[in-house]
Formats: structure tokens, sequence, C-alpha cells
């Protein structure tokens, strides 16, 4: 499988940490504040919610209808916002699927046909985001593989961080690149390690923290990602940053926005003026 510059993993070994709540509004983020055109991809097959963060409910055309060729790459795509494209995948499992040899064998499947969709368009966005299964199994290993980094997302505490170890001691092994580290669901509670000490056990930088915050959780029942529900919200201003440090470019949370805004008051002030006189 052939690793691409522009294809990143989204990941975490452990479950409930955030990864497509991140996948979602990192997506957003490089789309709506950046001008970036990004592919989500939903490559956990077996336990697929990516399309639910990005209102789209029980697609007919997914990731695992292109494995059994039903149609082109292209009709899989599923467009949310103009610079925003997802491929999802199946929340469903076909009844004659329900025997786990079956179910493994068909995931087996598509996994190699990952490089295939990628080959045919990688070159038509700037980003494509991959958002990995939790753990390791052929899912999670075969998006890491695939990607040209990673992006592993964790919450500081310990059973967040021993299941990071080995995600990042398994990239290292295979080279794969680890572009840092998110932190997620950060209380700023004395209990939680602190970033310099997840920096020195995982020897990767990290690169943003997300604070906690319960309007995550509204967003993600409304089926809008937090940085368009809430783009003022501090978790919404993290989401940014982070798409920023991604692209290299600086996130200027709403500067411009204010400006514009005081120049526009002030040239209704002068017509009022005018029409005083």
């Amino acid at each position: 499988m052939v690793k691409r510059a522009n294809v990143i993993a989204v990941m975490s070994p452990k479950g409930g940490v955030g990864k497509t709540v991140t996948t979602a509004n990192l997506a957003a983020a490089l789309a709506t504040e950046f001008n970036k055109k990004v592919l989500a991809i939903d490559t956990n097959v077996s336990t697929a919610s990516l399309a639910l963060h990005l209102d789209l409910y029980a697609p007919k055309k997914t990731m695992q209808n292109l494995l059994e060729k039903k149609f082109e790459i292209k009709e899989a795509i599923h467009p949310y916002h103009e610079n925003l494209h997802l491929i999802p995948a199946s929340i469903k499992i076909k009844k004659r699927d329900k025997n786990p040899k079956n179910v493994q064998k068909n995931i087996m499947k598509i996994v190699k046909f990952y490089d295939e969709i990628l080959k045919e368009l990688h070159q038509e966005y700037d980003l494509v985001l991959l958002d990995c299964a939790p753990g390791f199994d052929v899912e999670a290993l075969a998006s890491m593989h695939i990607a040209g980094a990673l992006l592993l997302i964790t919450n500081p505490e310990m059973p967040s961080l021993v299941t990071a170890v080995k995600a990042v001691e398994y990239a290292k092994n295979f080279k794969i690149p680890v572009g840092g580290i998110v932190l997620t669901k950060v209380r700023k509670r004395k209990y939680e390690i602190s970033e310099e000490d997840i920096e020195d056990l995982l020897k990767i930088k990290v690169v943003e923290k997300i604070p906690f915050n319960h309007k995550i959780s509204e967003s993600i029942a409304r089926k809008i990602p937090i940085v368009l529900f809430k783009p003022k919200n501090k978790a919404s201003k993290a989401y940014k940053r982070l798409a920023g440090t991604i692209v290299g470019e600086v996130y200027k949370p709403f500067f411009w926005k204010k400006t514009s805004k005081k120049k526009i008051n002030k040239e209704k002030i002068r017509e009022k003026s005018k029409k005083k006189v």
C-alpha cells in the first residue's frame, strides 16, 4: 500500500476518547476556516459513526457498497459542504453477514480496497482524513499503513495513555510518522497527566488540547460539528487551532470579523448624519 502525504489517519487504540468527534470537527474547520478541500472517509467499517456526526443517516452508497462494486467510487462521495465531502460506512450489517467469519472476510476485502480509493481520489483534495477504527484490528492497521501521517487522539488519563504508547511503538516499528498528539476532554484537574509528562512518555509533541465541554455532546445530538454549531466555543477554537497547525497557518479567532463589523457600523452612522444634515 502506498503512503500519500495528504492522507491523515485520525486514530486512537482506545474507544470513547473523541476520535470521530475530532475527525468531523477537524474536517469542518479545515473546509470552512481555511478553505481547504477535504475528503473524510469512515474506515471504521465494523462500528461506523462518522456519517451521523455530519447529518447523514443510513446512506445508500457506502464503503460496503463500493467493496461489492455496485457503482463507481465517486458515486459514494456525499457532499456536506462545498469544501467537505464524505465517504461513509454503513452502520448496519447485512443479514447474510452476521456470521463473524463472513464479517471479517468482508473487512479484509474493504481494507485492500482503501488503496484503490485513495489512488483515484487523493489528488482531488487538499487533505484526506481517515476516521480509523479503535484498537489494533485489521481495519485500524490498514488505515495506519495507508496514511502519510497519524494524528493520535488520547485523553490525559492513564488508561488512554497506556494504549497510546502501544500505538506509537507500532508506528515507529513500521516507520509510520506520527504527526502529533491531540488531548481531548481536558478538564484541567489535578489528577490529569500533564502535557509535559505525556510528551516525555510518548516522545511525541502535543499539538492541541481540546477542553471538555457539554456543548460537544449537544452538537453531536444535533449532528452538527461544534465548530459550526458553536463557533465561539472554547472547544471550537481549539479544533480551529488544530486545523491551522496541520496546514501551517495561524487561526485568528474573530479578529477580522469584529473589525469589519466596526467599519460597517461607522458607515451607517455617517449615512445617518448626512441624512440629518
